[in-house]
């Protein structure tokens, strides 16, 4: 151990140098071109394999990522080894190296930037060289809704081979299943004896632990000490919504995220003992969600098998460590104390433990890739996703804490522009997230919101009731108050903006996307003198008519949700759509819709444009066609924020003496 914090303090050394280099002078932020906050990233997802002479990564196509082979055994001379480019709009996921040799992923499709994507159950494998190619598991594109698996051990040992759980829409009961890397043979190992739910393997790949759903909906859990025993079922004392994550070191209980009314977080059941208890629960927030934070959650060691920590947002993030003396912790914790004030992550390690993938961001700065040497110790710049971004013309991010009418606790964050002189008075955005249900905003780099702080704008992002990330009450608070209570929150961010005096009360804008639009055309209905201007992208304007089109109500679940989170009583619905209102509006509206969208329909663009047209009330305009939920290409996004900025800037520009 001596030897080791010897090393950490020559790198402490080492690296301090290397984040102390004098920044040059910058010009005026505002000179940034719009299309540098949205060429979309090189590369990302970086994967090293386990000798640590090659690293996987996904780069941008049209409309999707396709996966590249980088061989950095010289990282003076980077080349690519070798590529995969895939076909139907898919995406490559969740890589890992099987051996050093062979990569397997699975794919997701893309509905919309703004939206998650979906996971089409297909895995493909290949050889680093580019060479055996082939899809593993999964049916033929079209029909990935019916047919899932996910991997639940690497099986190290045996390089050619890995266990999947397996669903099948037939099949109540998930089964687990040894698949084969190089031909895709399967062969069964066990099956669930819960519905629903998955199955988890320990560190040794044995197949120990079963969660499901009963009828109620409620979770279940079974365990068995090993293969050849008979399940046993133990109470669920912990909550309804429950996700495991990994076993302990010992293999006697299991570490879940849960949601609950309170006390959400990183829990452990514990086998003998029949029970739960909390292992990180009083931060006030949940574990953050990887697929909306671009980084996994979740920190594990070497073996990519024992879990090291988990991470939350209660403002910025940090990462919560179960076992703060594990080699692997250590690095993690100095490497965060070196680079204070971003986000350091350790994206994978090689498997003697000397080489680790490590980025480092923050709310002014992208993904930037560095190759760590514990043994130098040194580390060695790989590539930033955005290289073009220079973070000393971003606007950092702070963040903020009010109180709602009713006594309701909110969080968000605010971003003040650069170069303003004083921070008082100025020009704002409250700019409102879609979803809205179990999505929130976060700490970190936004392009809308740096292009906006670079232009001039403050920006204002709330958490409302019935955003994600803070528990299932705050959650279902927001149920049934579409354009009411959620938008009550809105208003009194914006008033709390005036009154702290950061924002000039006749030159605060509202803008959102998706659900974000919604809001923003109630706000202006609701409230018609609170406002100076309204930018709405991809909204749904009209309740009824979202439970009727689009993609959500197509399906039982979407069905559903509608019903959960909207209610079914129509006169309300159609009291609360601001396309019903729009006689109110005095603010000057700018609207934009991508033409293919089918997730808040592009019907809705369409009616709320009738009913401005029939009261005579003054509105610009955009839709783009071949874009759909979120503009994909660049100069769709160049063009729409271009007009968007300059409507806002023209809207709360100061008054002239």
């Amino acid at each position: 151990m001596k030897s080791y914090m010897v090393r950490l303090r020559v790198f402490a050394l080492f690296l301090f140098a290397l984040i102390s280099a004098p920044v040059l002078a910058q010009s005026n932020p505002a000179q940034i071109p719009i299309e540098d906050f949205f060429r979309h990233a090189e590369f990302s997802n970086i994967s090293l394999s386990p000798l640590g002479n090659y690293a996987a990564v996904t780069v941008p196509a049209e409309g999707r990522n396709n996966l590249a082979i980088l061989d950095i055994s010289d990282l003076a001379s980077i080349a690519v080894k070798s590529a995969f480019e895939l076909r139907g709009g898919e995406s490559p996921i969740g890589v890992s190296w099987v051996t050093n040799d062979r990569i397997i992923f699975q794919t997701t499709i893309q509905v919309g930037p703004l939206e998650i994507p979906a996971m089409t159950g297909r895995v493909f494998a290949m050889n680093a060289d580019g060479s055996n190619r082939r899809q593993l598991f999964g049916t033929n594109p079209g029909s990935y809704v019916f047919r899932h698996m996910s991997v639940i051990n690497l099986l190290p040992e045996e390089p050619d081979w890995i266990l999947i759980q397996h669903w099948a829409h037939d099949r109540p009961k998930p089964i687990a299943e040894r698949l084969n890397i190089q031909d895709a043979r399967l062969r069964t190992v066990t099956s669930s004896p819960l519905n629903r739910g998955g199955l988890m393997a320990d560190q040794q790949g044995v197949v120990r632990f079963a969660y499901g759903t009963n009828d109620d909906n409620k979770g279940e859990f079974a365990w068995r000490p090993d293969s050849d025993s008979p399940w046993r079922t133990f109470e669920n004392t912990i909550g309804q919504s429950i996700s495991p994550i990994a076993f302990t070191d010992e293999g006697d209980g299991v570490y879940f995220q849960v949601r609950r009314d309170e006390g959400s977080g990183l829990w452990l059941a514990r086998f003998a003992e029949g029970d739960a208890i909390p292992v990180a629960n009083d931060y006030g927030v949940e574990i953050d969600i990887g697929l909306f934070t671009g980084i996994s959650a979740y920190k594990f060691d070497v073996t990519g098998e024992r879990l090291l920590g988990a991470r939350f947002s209660p403002g910025n993030p940090l990462m919560h460590l179960i076992d703060e003396d594990a080699f692997e912790s250590q690095w993690l914790t100095q490497l965060s104390a070196m680079f204070e004030g971003n986000y350091v992550h350790i994206h994978n390690w090689t498997r003697d433990g000397k080489r680790a993938v490590v980025s480092v961001s923050s709310d002014i700065a992208p993904q930037e890739f560095f190759l760590l040497d514990t043994e130098a110790p040194a580390l060695r710049f790989i590539a930033g996703s955005r290289s073009w971004i220079d973070p000393e013309m971003m606007s950092p991010m702070q963040p903020v804490a009010l109180t709602a009418r009713d006594d309701v606790e909110l969080h968000g964050y605010m971003t003040l522009p650069k170069n303003q002189g004083s921070h008082e008075n100025l020009p704002f955005v409250v700019y409102v997230h879609g979803g809205p249900h179990g999505v929130r905003d976060y700490w970190g780099f936004d392009p809308v919101v740096q292009l906006m702080a670079s232009r001039g704008l403050g920006v204002l992002q709330i958490n409302f009731r019935g955003s994600g990330g803070y528990g299932w009450e705050f959650e279902r608070k927001g149920y049934r108050q579409w354009g009411a209570k959620m938008q009550d929150d809105v208003t009194d961010a914006t008033h709390w903006l005036i009154e702290q005096g950061y924002a000039d009360a006749d030159r605060v804008c509202i803008a959102g996307a998706s659900y974000g639009g919604f809001a923003t055309l109630s706000g202006i209905t609701r409230e018609p003198d609170l406002y100076a201007c309204a930018f709405a992208f991809i909204g749904v304007y009209d309740l009824p008519l979202m439970k009727e089109t689009g993609d959500v109500p197509e399906t039982a679940s979407g069905r559903n949700f509608l019903n959960r989170v909207l209610g079914n009583n129509e006169e309300l619905l159609q009291r609360r759509s601001p396309s019903n209102h729009v006689e109110n509006i005095k603010t000057p509206l700018f609207i934009a819709h991508g033409a293919e969208d089918i997730r808040a329909h592009v019907d809705h663009y369409h009616l709320l444009k009738e009913r401005l047209d029939e009261h005579n009330i003054p509105y610009e305009e955009l839709l783009v066609e071949d874009e759909g939920h979120g503009f994909y290409k660049v100069e769709n996004n160049v063009k729409l924020y271009e007009r968007a900025i300059n409507f806002m800037l023209e809207h709360t520009a100061p008054a002239e003496q």
